[in-house]
């Protein structure tokens, strides 16, 4: 019978639990690294803006349709409301869901109807700017949401049936 040689600790390798260790204290380093930056690009935080809107614009125009009601936006300073029809007048809608739609930011808005620049002002009666009807048609816009301290802007347009389409973000012409 051969007898078993006995090897000193430092020649038998890793336990399992030191590797696990180190794995762990790279997986937080790495991670943190990655969060930190990834958080503060101005140009991702414009396009999740940019892509959350449209969305949202779809998700109305959905809605519109299957429930058979009609919506608005009507962009304001800093945000925009989504408005419902009543059957007399535009209001503001009270619908829980619908309201978690509506957002405010600190980007500039520009937005183009039919050729015109609409002014973004506040008012005492809310005005629609962009329809959303149960006829599955929506206005046809050109919405340019600019970041002016990274100089960036997203162009969001639509067609007459709600396709909506995102350009950017792009540096804006000086």
């Amino acid at each position: 019978m051969k007898k078993r040689v006995k090897l000193p600790r430092f020649n038998r390798g890793f336990t399992i639990m030191e590797i696990l260790v180190v794995v762990a204290v790279i997986s937080i380093i790495a991670s943190t690294i990655l969060l930190n930056t990834n958080f503060h690009r101005p140009a991702s935080e414009l396009q999740k803006h940019s892509s959350y809107l449209g969305k949202t614009l779809q998700l109305l125009m959905q809605e519109a349709i299957l429930e058979d009601r009609n919506f608005a936006i009507s962009v304001v300073p800093k945000g925009y409301l989504v408005l419902e029809y009543d059957g007399q007048e535009w209001i503001q809608s009270s619908d829980k869901f619908l309201l978690k739609l509506q957002k405010e930011h600190e980007y500039s808005d520009e937005l183009i109807i039919d050729s015109n620049i609409v002014k973004i002002e506040k008012k005492d009666k809310l005005e629609p700017h962009i329809l959303i009807l149960s006829s599955g048609e929506m206005s046809v816009f050109e919405w340019n949401i600019e970041d002016k301290i990274n100089n960036l802007r997203v162009k969001l347009n639509s067609t007459m049936l709600g396709k909506i389409t995102m350009e950017g973000p792009l540096e804006t012409f000086l």
